[in-house]
């Protein structure tokens, strides 16, 4: 397994984990972690700390003498996830623009809860697509080195 593969999963599964911390507090923490409420608050801002720093030493890894360790595969396959990253942040802004278009036509007959519960499903939809793009561009490239393309 290449370095640049082993960068590839950690960041998928640090965005993995942010996506279901994300979705706990976001949506509500489920009534069997309850009595641990406080302790998933700082086990969230621990899995931060540590993904900072955890993404502060991968890259300060990659530099060896100010050169990155990355031959034409490696920067083909990353083209390849940003590449796909890209489509899924243009068709998520398409959808986005389409939301907020409805939005204003039913703005003018909608309940004021409705609105209050579209307004904040836009917040909730802009962080989902963040977690998204990131994890289809790393997804893109594990699934290139495990093919070897």
């Amino acid at each position: 397994m290449s370095r640049q593969e082993v960068y590839s999963w950690a960041s998928l599964l640090s965005t993995l984990a942010f996506a279901v911390f994300y979705v706990a507090f976001a949506f509500g923490i489920p009534s069997v972690f309850e009595p641990f409420q406080e302790n998933l608050i700082q086990a969230l801002v621990i899995l931060i700390f540590v993904d900072v720093v955890f993404q502060v030493v991968i890259e300060l890894q990659r530099y060896k003498g100010g050169r990155i360790e990355k031959d034409e595969r490696d920067e083909k396959i990353e083209a390849r996830g940003f590449k796909m990253a890209y489509y899924v942040f243009f068709v998520a802004v398409v959808v986005l623009v389409g939301h907020l278009f409805t939005l204003e036509v039913v703005e003018s007959f909608a309940s004021e809860e409705y609105l209050e519960l579209m307004k904040s499903i836009t917040l909730h939809y802009l962080v989902f697509v963040l977690i998204l793009g990131s994890g289809a561009k790393t997804l893109t490239q594990l699934v290139y080195y495990r093919r070897g393309a």
